[in-house]
């Protein structure tokens, strides 16, 4: 069977934290030769979300060549359905746009026979496991994020002029900058409350 390969991680970060490009391009080639599967492609989207396909060039390119009458491949192989996508909707949509001609999409790590009642229930437990996932885990940021603040701590990006940044244990919070730029900004909020602006080049 000739088959070709997708591989996708989100962002630079989370290829350290699992599975690299080519950490999958040799698991997916490994499981490929062992079935007896030429690779006759590859599509890389790197530091690209799997919340939409819409935004994935390689992915869409994929699905445009999968839908020409001269294609040369009967499979997508991905390292775990996740790399597809983790959007239920694209899951249906995409796989079976794919599947009206004549292409399936395969997983080396969570191997499924799409042709059986069983395979097609483990699937879709798998894709909504996947969504549930990518919805809960930015729910959870969020809250941490939140929580972070509320206890007077910083979430991330450059500290206000005025402050600098500081390291409480493995926390950031503020504390206050060179006096220069104190004694700027006491200087701006005296001009506000004068009648001074953006737009007010003097007191009214």
């Amino acid at each position: 069977m000739n088959v070709v390969t997708y591989l996708r991680v989100s962002s630079e970060k989370q290829a350290e934290r699992e599975l690299s490009i080519p950490a999958q391009r040799e698991a997916l080639q490994r499981y490929a030769e062992e079935r007896g599967w030429n690779i006759v492609g590859e599509y890389v989207d790197e530091a690209k979300s799997a919340k939409t396909a819409e935004n994935r060039d390689a992915f869409q390119r994929m699905i445009d060549n999968a839908q020409q009458p001269d294609k040369i491949f009967e499979a997508v192989l991905v390292h775990k359905f996740d790399r597809f996508s983790r959007n239920r909707a694209d899951h249906v949509f995409y796989k079976a746009l794919l599947k009206k001609h004549g292409v399936v999409v395969l997983s080396a790590t969570e191997p499924t026979d799409p042709d059986t009642p069983h395979g097609v229930l483990l699937e879709g437990m798998l894709e909504v496991l996947s969504e549930f996932y990518n919805v809960n885990l930015k729910f959870e940021t969020l809250k941490g994020l939140r929580e972070n603040a509320e206890q007077g701590f910083h979430c991330g990006g450059r500290a206000p002029l005025g402050y600098r940044r500081m390291k409480i244990g493995k926390k950031v919070t503020f504390e206050l900058g060179p006096d220069d730029e104190i004694r700027m900004i006491r200087r701006m909020f005296a001009l506000a409350a004068q009648g001074y602006g953006g737009k007010r080049s003097s007191a009214r």
